[in-house]
């Protein structure tokens, strides 16, 4: 009895039940009214038709709009309600959007001293990277920095290792935004460091998704850690209501100690991540360390949002050190994204590489869901006799994911693109490296929720030491590959087939 008091209660179960509640009242609802007469219909498909019309009208990716349009036009009685309740663009209510830009204004006041930097530093970029340079700052406002050395991790419990090793050396603060967090060796581990820390006076601060979380941690953890001396927050709490901004979480993997160390990467805070459990065979990830001014951005970027969650907007220049003297070798532009802005940064950039690339590209991506345009740049690159190569997890997570992936298999390996699937696992890696002189790490997939729907991160390179790792990383990768030919791709029944036109259809709306 106890035990199934326990599982109705969990917030889980709870959040499953009202939103199936929602979901048969207005099925019910809506054929109730049906019932009563055609009118009812009538009105319904007529709001169906303005709602394309409303769509089509719009300033958004075609692709996106198609997979609405579609199924308005099929089914008219549920198809207008449903895009209200989840095909918007996203935007937090008024008061709260209010909150969040004044937050935002106010922490990029503090990027005055680096954009001055950034002009001086722009001209030092060749011809491709200062365009590059010029967009993303454009795009998201984040400056560019030398003087930060960069650390590359070809595997998560690498990453972890150093992690924790940085942890202990904290003597201000730390803080910390991820995505998922799970009790194990990793977090536990982690989590003692940050408490002792806490208990020594240093400041402690942690952001978790509450989606990301949803299966790994129990309701109430984060009042468990503040008890802790661990100062916790949320991200966009679920709740069981029909609603497009539970689609939008914080998929951001962020450490930052003292304002000048940094880290990003693929890598949450759970054990597969750094394969102390076998989920999908062997979980290929990365992650840097940035050391040095670069560590500014990442420092500012948590306390938008922590300013934002605490409803505060308290001075934050004690967190940030003066902009360091010393000379590093290349430099560090990162980078972050806004759902709700309709500005995708780091697709751009990442767009912007591939149409530069002049001998190579290779990326690593878990998912591989792109819009047009996105395949389009990939298409015209390799066809221009750039050595375009993507890799892909051989042992998938999301089964559906994976065969949407797949999906666009054929297209891209007609025009020469190669593609690679990591056979001992899961490839979680979310990079990019182009011609030995820049890079990307982060937390971005190439897929639309990371484009369009999800606050990402990450950390462009321009000719910093680092990016010779990133590239032997990924061809040390691929000899752990099988190579994927065009009549594999296409030689596949046709009910699969059909499978993946109608899941490509309505790629936008996963």
């Amino acid at each position: 009895m106890k035990k199934l008091f326990k599982i109705l209660t969990n917030k889980i179960a709870v959040t499953a039940f009202f939103f199936l509640l929602q979901i048969a009242f207005t099925v019910v609802l809506l054929l109730v009214l049906t019932s009563i007469s055609a009118w009812v219909y009538a009105a319904f498909s007529l709001l169906s038709v303005f709602v394309c019309l409303f769509i089509l009208g719009k300033e958004a990716n075609p692709g996106y709009k198609l997979a609405w349009v579609i199924p308005l036009l099929l089914v008219p009685l549920f198809g207008g309600m449903m895009y209200i309740s989840f095909g918007r663009t996203a935007r937090l209510k008024r008061q709260a959007r209010k909150r969040f830009e004044e937050s935002e204004k106010k922490s990029r006041e503090y990027y005055s001293d680096a954009r001055e930097r950034t002009k001086s530093n722009l001209p030092l970029l060749t011809d491709d990277a200062r365009k590059l340079s010029e967009l993303l700052f454009a795009q998201s406002g984040e400056p560019l920095y030398g003087a930060t050395d960069v650390t590359y991790y070809p595997l998560g419990e690498k990453f972890v290792d150093a992690l924790k090793a940085d942890l202990e050396k904290a003597e201000r603060y730390i803080f910390m935004e991820y995505f998922i967090i799970e009790r194990g060796k990793c977090w536990n581990g982690i989590l003692d460091i940050l408490c002792a820390k806490a208990a020594a006076g240093v400041d402690v601060r942690l952001i978790y998704d509450d989606m990301g979380c949803l299966f790994t941690l129990p309701a109430g953890y984060a009042k468990k850690l503040n008890a802790m001396g661990v100062k916790t927050h949320v991200f966009n709490k679920i709740k069981p209501t029909f609603n497009i901004r539970m689609n939008n979480r914080t998929h951001r993997k962020i450490t930052v100690i003292d304002g000048s160390v940094a880290y990003t990467g693929g890598a949450n805070l759970a054990d597969e991540y750094i394969n102390e459990i076998d989920k999908f065979g062997h979980w290929k990830d990365t992650a840097i360390k940035l050391d040095g001014e670069a560590a500014q951005s990442f420092t500012i970027m948590f306390l938008h949002f922590w300013q934002f969650l605490e409803k505060e907007n308290s001075p934050a220049d004690e967190f940030l050190p003066q902009l360091s003297a010393k000379t590093c070798e290349g430099f560090v532009q990162p980078v972050s994204s806004d759902p709700a802005k309709n500005v995708q940064p780091i697709e751009k950039g990442l767009m912007t590489i591939i149409h530069n690339a002049d001998k190579y590209v290779y990326l690593n991506t878990p998912y591989l869901v792109p819009d047009n345009e996105f395949v389009t740049a990939l298409c015209l690159a390799a066809e221009s006799g750039v050595d375009v190569r993507i890799t892909m997890p051989h042992i998938p997570d999301k089964k559906i994911v994976f065969i949407m992936s797949r999906s666009f298999y054929p297209v891209l390996l007609k025009a020469g693109v190669k593609i690679y699937e990591y056979l001992p696992g899961f490839v979680h890696a979310k990079s990019a490296v182009c011609d030995d002189s820049i890079a990307f790490v982060g937390t971005c997939n190439l897929d639309y929720r990371s484009f369009y729907l999800h606050y990402e991160c990450g950390a462009f390179m321009y000719g910093v030491p680092a990016i010779a790792d990133v590239k032997k990383d990924y061809l040390d990768t691929l000899d752990k590959c099988k190579q994927i030919t065009y009549e594999e791709a296409s030689d596949v029944t046709a009910l699969t087939k059909l499978a993946r036109s109608v899941l490509r259809l309505f790629a936008p709306l996963m």
